[in-house]
């Protein structure tokens, strides 16, 4: 599993693929810092389409990023969620504080606004 990272201004885009699970979710949590510290981003997008299972582990890897996000100002959204990781994302609770989007320009726009309201 591997995660392609992309840049939109102060937003982190993050594309895993394959399974986000207990073994490999560290080398990708420390990864994901350091793009996310290294671009200076703020608000951190999730493009799930390549992602076949998340565990526990995975959970707690995106709420760390939602936090960072977070406490940087920003916003974490999630983007092309396949059905059977949106359920396991509903079960889990994330879904009640992250918001999905159906495309990663549409979760550009709505980052865009909530910084428009600051």
């Amino acid at each position: 599993m591997n995660i392609i990272f992309s840049r939109y201004n102060n937003i982190l885009i993050a594309a895993p693929n394959g399974d986000l699970d207990h073994h490999n979710i560290e080398k990708h949590r420390q990864e994901t810092d350091r793009h996310f510290k290294l671009s200076n981003s703020r608000s951190i997008i999730f493009d799930l389409k390549g992602v076949t299972f998340i565990d526990s582990s995975g959970i707690g890897y995106i709420l760390g990023r939602y936090k960072q996000s977070l406490f940087a100002g920003g916003k974490t959204c999630f983007v092309n969620v396949p059905d059977h990781i949106k359920r396991l994302l509903s079960v889990s609770g994330l879904l009640k504080v992250i918001e999905v989007y159906p495309s990663i320009d549409e979760a550009i726009s709505a980052i865009k606004r909530k910084g428009e309201k600051r």
